[in-house]
């Protein structure tokens, strides 16, 4: 099950955490078929590395777990 999901947008970014639902949200329940930001579509893996997205989070930022890349705009939970 993935736990995050981010906009492919480079300028973009946006971070969904589907894990701060209540219950955990699994990506085909998910109401938000496209970024909310920008309207582009979502990625479950680091666009910097390729590896399925895991999330660190340093003050309102995400950054990947594997890679420690801070993903450009601020996170959304």
């Amino acid at each position: 099950m993935e736990h995050f999901l981010i906009c492919a947008n480079p300028s973009c970014r946006f971070v969904v955490d589907l894990k701060q639902a209540r219950k955990p949200i699994r990506r085909s329940e998910l109401s938000l078929s496209e970024c909310p930001e920008c309207g582009s579509e979502w990625l479950a893996n680091c666009p910097s590395c390729a590896e399925p997205l895991s999330v660190t989070w340093h003050g309102h930022h995400a950054h990947c777990a594997q890679c420690h890349r801070k993903f450009r705009a601020a996170a959304a939970a």
